[in-house]
């Protein structure tokens, strides 16, 4: 029987995030990542003598990989943190090296687990509510939970997402404005494995529509990049929503830039089924298809007030998706997650 190693991580003398991980092919199930949710919850309570006032958390699926490192904390200010490294591998391609994609994600899971631990400390030395990732300020919003993902198959490559999950913070009970800003990025078999893998597209999703809440409503403007772009540009985006539940005076919005390299993204919205999706395209014969390459999208969407009271609610789906290819060959890669308050 192959050796499994399991490592559960909680206060100890560090007090790191609490965390776990596996080797040998062995996955992570959602029972335990419930189970390291729950002892965050815990160390906030001792830490706070309160509970959060709310517990966000997102639950991964993806094309053939295992969830195989994970993480979670929540700050001082009731902001949720995770990591989600997920691995698999093709044993069919003579390239393939078993384990490979397996010991990427946990090499880079010591530094996760720090960033979330650091995060942890440093909103306990001063409580303050700050935006996250590439986001330089908010609008009456607050970040409520960052999500980081992390998939690698080997030979093809790995695609990965941050989802920075921000609530207006108004107080209003008549509804509420959430925004999803989501910076992307591609790394090719090529420059992960030494594979002959590389980038072709990449694509985000924020899927509105899979809201428990009602009347989720996503309103045209309210989203970045909007329209199809092509080439290199350094931007500043903003996104600012108003909606009708709220008071004439009371917007909510967030903003960010960031250098978009030699690229084409097409906005690929739908406004009858109100969800959001981009497709990032690499040019042929350009660099970017050997080397990383990412996009930084963002979303918006009003619907009813959610309250601890109700329970469990799904906010909305997200997924982060690309294709590497190999001359004909060419293989797709995604991971699907669930956000929710509960």
């Amino acid at each position: 029987m192959p050796a499994q190693t399991t490592r559960l991580r909680a206060r100890a003398h560090r007090e790191e995030a609490p965390s776990i991980r596996r080797k040998e092919g062995a996955a992570i199930s959602e029972e335990h990542r419930r189970k390291i949710r729950a002892r965050a919850v815990g160390d906030f309570e001792r830490k706070n003598s309160h509970s959060p006032e709310a517990v966000p958390g997102s639950e991964h699926r993806s094309k053939s990989g295992k969830v195989v490192a994970y993480a979670y904390a929540i700050d001082a200010n009731g902001t949720a943190r995770s990591y989600t490294g997920i691995a698999g591998e093709d044993a069919t391609k003579p390239e393939t090296e078993s384990g490979r994609a397996e010991a990427l994600i946990h090499d880079r899971f010591g530094g996760r687990v720090a960033e979330l631990s650091h995060a942890v400390a440093a909103s306990e030395r001063q409580v303050t509510t700050m935006a996250g990732g590439t986001v330089s300020g908010t609008e009456n919003m607050e970040q409520v939970y960052s999500d980081k993902l992390e998939y690698a198959e080997d030979p093809y490559g790995v695609v990965g997402s941050t989802f920075y999950w921000f609530r207006d913070n108004p107080d209003s009970t008549e509804g509420d404005v959430h925004s999803f800003h989501s910076p992307a990025g591609f790394e090719p078999g090529h420059q992960a494995f030494g594979s002959g893998y590389t980038n072709n597209w990449g694509r985000v999703f924020n899927r509105w529509n899979r809201s428990q809440m009602g009347n989720t409503d996503v309103d045209y403007g309210q989203w970045n990049p909007y329209g199809t772009q092509g080439g290199s540009s350094t931007t500043a985006y903003s996104l600012s929503v108003s909606a009708g539940w709220m008071t004439a005076q009371v917007t909510a919005g967030i903003t960010w830039s960031y250098s978009q390299p030699n690229v084409e993204v097409v906005d690929e919205f739908s406004a009858y089924n109100e969800y959001n999706q981009w497709q990032l395209k690499v040019n042929t014969g350009d660099d970017t298809r050997e080397n990383f390459v990412g996009f930084q999208p963002s979303s918006a969407a009003s619907m009813d007030y959610w309250d601890s009271s109700m329970g469990r609610r799904n906010i909305c789906e997200n997924e982060v998706k690309g294709q590497f290819a190999d001359g004909g060959s060419a293989r797709n890669l995604w991971s699907k997650g669930m956000f929710w308050l509960e």
